[in-house]
């Protein structure tokens, strides 16, 4: 691999996001972690605000979890914000706030991969560690021609020992950026621009015309559908909210919903809880996917009638923006 050639094309290249450039282990670890399954373009505006709110570890590890999920509500995955809480505190505690700066007590916190360990340590600490992400996997594949299934850990370990050997002979806090940004920029998964790409004259897939043959991904398992009935429950003052416990959106509140194909099933549960209901409206379908699962959504506006529980949390009309809720409800239309 040509490392010079591939440094020069990112230092001329690469895109002016406001989280590049940062030298702050802390800035960097934020970024990764929000990087995780999301856009860069969509990183940046919650960047800018996540940093505002907290600027250092110490005002992440004291920051109210409710709060903090409130911040980074739209970009999903959100169990990544908690264990990022997690290994703030641990920080504190361990490492009296000050970022670890050895791979063997980065990788140890919580919520922190092989990937973001190593990002972190080339980035921030300028140090030779392989950050073998999506991006750089199927720069990898390509080059290489390798078609072993990138789904299998021990495939995905040999492009990760290669990447390893090109880092050693590179700047690695260059080397890292530089080949998340080709992924990003050149060799996208569809409609890459070989013709622009500063590796291609050894590119097995480019000089085989073989681009598509590769990376090679076994078919995932089909994601799961699951039919829900939910509910705008209010009162003329109140909504009435449920905060979610499961490791899906956990911490997160939800509008009352059901697992049932028909509203009259989900009435029935809703009085089981204990509460009555009069439907006002249908609010229409929404349909909301995951990468596991698909969630198909009927919504009917509720009006209380009586209540004789407390399943669902009771909270002013006016202060439901307040409240870190899903993608997947946020999106209902109430009014």
């Amino acid at each position: 691999m040509n490392i010079n050639k591939l440094e020069t094309w990112f230092m001329e290249h690469k895109r002016n996001l406001n989280f590049r450039g940062q030298r702050n282990p802390y800035f960097i670890w934020v970024s990764e972690i929000m990087l995780q399954q999301t856009q860069a373009e969509t990183v940046e505006p919650y960047f800018e605000k996540f940093i505002k709110l907290y600027p250092n570890i110490e005002s992440l590890a004291n920051a109210n979890l409710e709060v903090l999920k409130k911040c980074v509500e739209g970009i999903g995955y959100y169990r990544r914000f908690k264990l990022m809480h997690e290994a703030s505190k641990r920080i504190m505690e361990d490492y009296d706030g000050i970022f670890p700066t050895t791979y063997e007590n980065v990788i140890q916190l919580p919520g922190i991969g092989k990937y973001t360990a190593g990002a972190i340590m080339s980035i921030a600490y300028d140090k030779p560690y392989s950050a073998l992400d999506g991006n750089v996997m199927r720069v990898l594949s390509r080059y290489l021609g390798d078609d072993g299934d990138m789904r299998k850990e021990k495939e995905k370990k040999k492009l990760d020992l290669y990447n390893q050997e090109m880092i050693e002979k590179a700047h690695p806090r260059i080397y890292t950026e530089a080949m998340i940004e080709l992924g990003a920029l050149i060799c996208r998964p569809k409609q890459p621009k070989c013709d622009l790409c500063p590796l291609n004259e050894h590119c097995v897939a480019y000089q085989n015309d073989e681009i598509t043959k590769y990376p090679y991904l076994s078919k995932l398992k089909k994601q799961k559908v699951i039919s829900y009935v939910v509910f705008i429950l209010e009162d003329d003052h109140y909504y009435y909210l449920r905060k979610r416990t499961e490791s899906l959106l956990e911490g997160m509140y939800e509008w009352p919903q059901f697992e049932k194909e028909s509203v009259y099933a989900a009435l029935d549960e809703l009085n089981d809880l204990g509460i009555n209901g009069e439907i006002m409206d249908q609010l229409g379908h929404y349909k909301h996917v995951f990468s596991h699962q698909i969630w198909e959504m009927d919504v009917y506006h509720l009006r209380m009638v009586s209540e004789k529980s407390n399943q669902y949390i009771k909270i002013k009309k006016e202060e439901l923006s307040k409240y870190p809720m899903a993608v997947a409800h946020q999106k209902i239309k109430i009014a």
